[in-house]
């Protein structure tokens, strides 16, 4: 039952959506309506401007595609617009000059991922409570004073109070490298040399008590084992910024009403 003076916010169901044309062809309103469910954001206008953006490069390239003699039909849209992007779209693939220059200025993208041997303590609180997340925070800053006066506590307390099976073992979750451990966790983790983690850590199943027995940093590696995959990434990235710059001057030579196209430094293209 609602309150005086107060109105339910629309949901974006019900929430008028733009209607946008793209040289004088209309976008279907159950399209736009449809293509908002692969996009995420808070701001629904934000949203609507993403799906309506996709919609609108997608009928750009259609037209395209017919325009250059490319047999469209429904079944075959996706088909036809890599066709035409690859007819059409030309680029310079980078030389090996050009691999080991982007090698030797990003080094620090080509090391092998740190090993570290971690002993954690789990006061669980499910992500989206937050009375349960702050006492279980409370919790385990105060395990962290006492293992600050003595470490040597830690398998004892872990036992006690961790709700992860690892309690069995002392907390130790053995050794732990890149992709082993949920990602908020890990990334925190990575952060932080051998020794008792001063904060608790944070991630999806509450706050964790961590203590890094062991750190082996990630080693340089040599070019000749990433070779291939600088290679690769410049080959995409050349591919994608010679998309982008096509769609641009599509874009350009347009008449697109109902939404602004705009670009990113590098457009990440849903086609």
């Amino acid at each position: 039952m609602g309150s005086c003076g107060q109105h339910a916010s629309a949901t974006p169901s019900e929430q008028a959506l733009p209607v946008i044309s793209v040289n004088g062809v209309t976008i279907k309103e159950e399209a736009l309506a449809n293509e908002l469910q692969y996009h995420s954001n808070s701001n629904f206008d934000v949203v609507v401007q993403q799906a309506g953006q996709t919609l609108v490069i997608r009928q750009l390239l259609i037209e395209q595609a017919k325009q250059n003699g490319v047999d469209v039909t429904a079944e075959n849209e996706e088909q036809a617009i890599q066709q035409l992007l690859a007819d059409k779209v030309v680029y310079q693939e980078p030389s090996e000059e050009d691999c080991l220059r982007y090698f030797q200025n990003n080094r620090e993208k080509f090391v092998t991922a740190p090993l570290l041997e971690v002993d954690h303590i789990l006061l669980p609180a499910p992500a989206d409570d937050e009375d349960a997340r702050e006492v279980a925070r409370q919790n385990a800053e105060n395990i962290l004073v006492q293992l600050s006066q003595d470490i040597s506590d830690f398998a004892e307390l872990a036992k006690k109070y961790s709700a992860c099976p690892s309690k069995e073992t002392g907390g130790s979750l053995g050794q732990i490298s890149s992709g082993q451990t949920v990602p908020e966790f890990e990334q925190q983790l990575m952060q932080h040399g051998e020794g008792l983690v001063e904060q608790p850590l944070t991630s999806r199943y509450g706050f964790h008590v961590v203590n890094i027995a062991r750190k082996v940093d990630g080693k340089q590696l040599d070019y000749n084992m990433v070779a291939d995959k600088v290679k690769g990434y410049l080959v995409h990235r050349a591919s994608r910024l010679a998309i982008q710059a096509y769609i641009h001057g599509l874009v350009e030579v347009a008449e697109i009403e109902g939404i602004d196209v705009g670009f990113a430094p590098e457009l990440n293209i849903h086609l």
